[in-house]
């Protein structure tokens, strides 16, 4: 496991460590197939068992990570059938969040909305991040706080299927610009457009992940007799 970066209090450790864990497995520091101790991460991320434990936990909630009796946990390995519902799901979801904010989007919201999309705050090389932070920001401001939660489980499950992998850079100026096209179709209201443009925006990430894991696959057997 690769070191991960010391958590500091200004926020729930638990929460962090969740945050900490999740971008771990997106950015392939925890391996698949690879057995881990909440000792382990605890050491790594400089706190006690207790915040790591419930931030472990809740990942297995998320269906991010299986518990391995005796011994710690693992990442969940996602089958065609189980990446094929985790498109579904995210659609649907996305498609309630557009919905609404189609009926309630503000001046503000919007702004908000672009604030995000010029990476405020952020790197903009890190397009995981700013896209996680935008559509969350969006389940937010629609006042659905059950789906935003919904959202975070399944987008951890979407980082299983591409864990490491080149995806985002691949994505990056796709993303923006599909962005961009979803906030101009929620500040004219335009319920149609936004439905149609998060539907593709989802399948075309979803498709993208799938690509780069099929590509990390195939490799794999030759770097092993490399």
């Amino acid at each position: 496991m690769s070191s991960l970066p010391t958590l500091v209090r200004s926020e729930s450790l638990a929460q962090q460590g969740y945050s900490t864990i999740r971008r771990a497995i997106r950015d392939g520091k925890i391996a698949r197939g690879q057995i881990f101790s909440e000792s382990a991460l605890a050491e790594s991320l400089g706190v006690s068992r207790t915040p790591v434990r419930e931030a472990l936990l809740n990942l297995y909630r998320d269906g991010v990570v299986e518990i391995i009796p005796k011994r710690g946990y693992r990442l969940v390995e996602l089958d065609p059938d189980a990446i094929a519902e985790i498109r579904l799901l995210r659609v649907a979801l996305e498609q309630i969040v557009v919905g609404r904010l189609c009926e309630t989007a503000t001046p503000a919201d919007i702004r908000a909305l672009r604030a995000i999309l010029k990476g405020k705050g952020r790197s903009q090389e890190d397009m995981y991040s700013i896209d996680e932070a935008f559509h969350v920001c969006m389940a937010e401001l629609a006042g659905l706080r059950q789906i935003r939660r919904e959202l975070l489980s399944v987008r951890g499950k979407m980082y299983l299927i591409a864990s490491g992998t080149s995806v985002a850079s691949l994505r990056n100026d796709k993303v923006v610009s599909e962005h961009a096209e979803l906030v101009d179709a929620l500040e004219r209201h335009d319920c149609k457009t936004a439905r149609r443009v998060v539907t593709e925006h989802v399948e075309r990430s979803i498709d993208a992940f799938v690509a780069a894991r099929a590509q990390v696959t195939e490799r794999a057997p030759l770097q092993r007799l490399a």
